[in-house]
C-alpha cells in the first residue's frame, strides 16, 4: 500500500475529524485534476482526429476536381473529331447521304454536342472549386442580356406551349459581372424551368435590392420538395433518380450556377412548392465582386491593422482557417459567444465577422448580426457565414457572402476579398 504523504502530519492535528475531511477534500481535488488532465487529452485527440478528417476531405475534393478537369478534357480530343466529321458527312461533302444516313447523323452529332455540354459543365465547376475559374468583369447590359436569355430558350418553350415574360427594372439597367458566366447563370435557371413545365409560362424579372441584383426566375412547372431543395444544388443531383428518369441531364447546372454566384459575391436559393412551380432567385453585387478592377478578388494581404472576428463555440474546428487568415496579415480574435463579440466591439472595430457553420445553426442568429449594423455600429461591417451541406440557404441570417463547406483556400480568398 503506498503510504499517504500526510500522515507524518497527522501528530500535528490535535482534531482527527478534521485531519480525517482535509484528507478526503485533498484526494478529491487530486482526483478532479487528474479527471480535468484526462479530458484535455482527449479533447485534443479529438480535435487531431477531426482535423485529419478535415484535411483528408478537402484534400479527396481537390483529387476530385483535379481528376474531372483532366478526364473531362481527355474527353474533349476525340469529341472534336466526332463532331467536326459528323457535320462534313451530313453537308454531303464526300458524296450524297439517302434519309435514313442523315437522320443516323443528325442524332451523332446532337449526342456529340449534348456530350460536350455535360464535359464543359464539368470543367466548369472543378475549375470553380479548385480556384482557378478567374472573372472577366465588365459593365453588362441587363436588359439586352436578358433579352438575348430568353430568346435561346424560346424554341424549347413553344415546343411545349409555354409563355415567356420579362419584367425589368426602371432602377437600374447595368451591372458589373462577367457576362459570359452570367448568361450561363441565367441560361441554366431558365432552361431548367422549361425542362419542368408542362403547361403555363416562365418569367424573368428583375429588380435591384440595395446594393445588389436581383434575378428571379418563376415557373409554374412540377414544383421541388421540401426536403430536395438543398439537395438539388449537389453535383449530379436530380429529383427523378430512378433507372427511367422522365428528365434528362447530370444535375450539374444548379451546382455550378450557385459556385459562379459566391465566385461573384452572391448567391442563389430557391422556394418551391410541388404542383405550383418554383422560384429561383440570383443576387449579385451591382459594382462586382469587392475587387471589381481586378480579373479575380484580391486578397488583402500584409495589413496588419485589418481585423477578423471569428464566433462560433467550438474555435479548433476552424484552426486552418484562423492559420490561413493570420498568414496573410491579419489580426483574428476567435468569439465563443456574442458576448465575447460585444465585448470586443467595444474596444475595436472588425473588418470582417466569419459565422462558424455550428454558430449558423443558431436561431437567434438574425438577431445578434443586428448588433453589426447601424444604428448599433457607426458603419456596418461585413459578414460571412459558413453554411453547412445541410442548412437551406433560405433559413440562414441576412450576410454579405455565404460559404459552402468544405471551406477551401480559393473560396476563403474570396470571403478575405469582401
Amino acid at each position: 500500500m503506498t503510504a499517504n504523504p500526510l500522515d507524518d502530519l497527522r501528530p500535528l492535528c490535535r482534531d482527527e475529524a478534521a485531519f480525517e475531511q482535509l484528507q478526503q477534500v485533498l484526494a478529491q481535488r487530486e482526483a478532479s485534476r487528474e479527471q480535468s488532465q484526462l479530458d484535455e487529452v482527449r479533447q485534443a485527440q479529438r480535435t487531431q482526429i477531426l482535423e485529419a478528417q478535415r484535411q483528408a476531405a478537402e484534400a479527396a475534393s481537390q483529387a476530385k476536381s483535379r481528376f474531372l478537369a483532366m478526364i473531362s478534357h481527355e474527353l474533349r480530343t476525340p469529341l472534336n473529331a466526332v463532331l467536326g466529321l459528323s457535320a462534313l458527312l451530313s453537308r454531303q461533302v464526300v458524296g450524297p447521304l439517302n434519309a435514313k444516313q442523315a437522320e443516323y447523323l443528325d442524332y451523332i452529332h446532337g449526342s456529340g454536342e449534348h456530350l460536350l455540354a455535360i464535359i464543359s459543365d464539368i470543367l466548369d465547376l472543378s475549375k470553380v472549386e479548385t480556384g482557378q475559374e478567374h472573372l472577366r468583369l465588365a459593365e453588362v447590359s441587363l436588359a439586352e442580356l436578358c433579352q438575348t436569355c430568353l430568346a435561346m430558350v424560346q424554341p424549347q418553350a413553344a415546343e411545349k406551349g409555354l409563355t415567356l415574360s420579362y419584367q425589368g427594372s426602371a432602377e437600374v439597367s447595368t451591372c458589373l459581372a462577367d457576362e459570359r458566366r452570367l448568361r450561363q447563370m441565367l441560361l441554366n435557371l431558365l432552361s431548367n424551368a422549361v425542362k419542368f413545365t408542362y403547361r403555363g409560362q416562365i418569367a424573368l424579372a428583375v429588380r435591384r435590392c440595395g446594393a445588389q441584383i436581383e434575378f428571379q426566375v418563376s415557373d409554374t412547372g412540377i414544383g421541388i420538395p421540401a426536403d430536395q431543395l438543398e439537395h438539388i444544388f449537389q453535383p449530379f443531383t436530380q429529383l427523378d433518380r430512378g433507372l427511367n428518369r422522365q428528365y434528362d441531364g447530370t444535375g450539374l447546372g444548379l451546382a455550378l450556377t450557385r459556385q459562379l454566384a459566391q465566385l461573384h459575391g452572391g448567391h442563389l436559393r430557391v422556394e418551391s412548392q410541388v404542383g405550383r412551380g418554383s422560384q429561383f432567385f440570383l443576387r449579385l453585387p451591382l459594382q462586382g465582386p469587392a475587387a471589381s478592377g481586378a480579373a479575380r478578388p484580391t486578397v488583402r494581404l500584409g495589413q496588419n491593422d485589418l481585423r477578423l472576428v471569428l464566433i462560433d463555440n467550438d474555435l479548433d474546428h476552424h484552426r486552418a482557417l484562423v492559420a490561413y487568415v493570420r498568414t496573410c496579415g491579419w489580426q483574428v480574435t476567435g468569439c465563443r459567444s456574442w458576448a465575447e463579440v460585444q465585448q470586443y466591439l467595444r474596444a475595436h472595430r472588425p473588418d470582417l465577422v466569419i459565422v462558424g457553420d455550428r454558430e449558423a445553426r443558431n436561431l437567434a442568429l438574425g438577431d445578434y448580426l443586428k448588433q453589426l449594423k447601424p444604428p448599433q455600429v457607426a458603419q456596418p461591417i461585413k459578414v460571412a457565414i459558413l453554411r453547412p451541406n445541410d442548412l437551406a440557404l433560405d433559413t440562414l441570417a441576412d450576410a454579405d457572402a455565404y460559404i459552402d463547406l468544405p471551406l477551401t483556400i480559393a473560396k476563403l480568398e474570396r470571403v478575405l476579398s469582401l
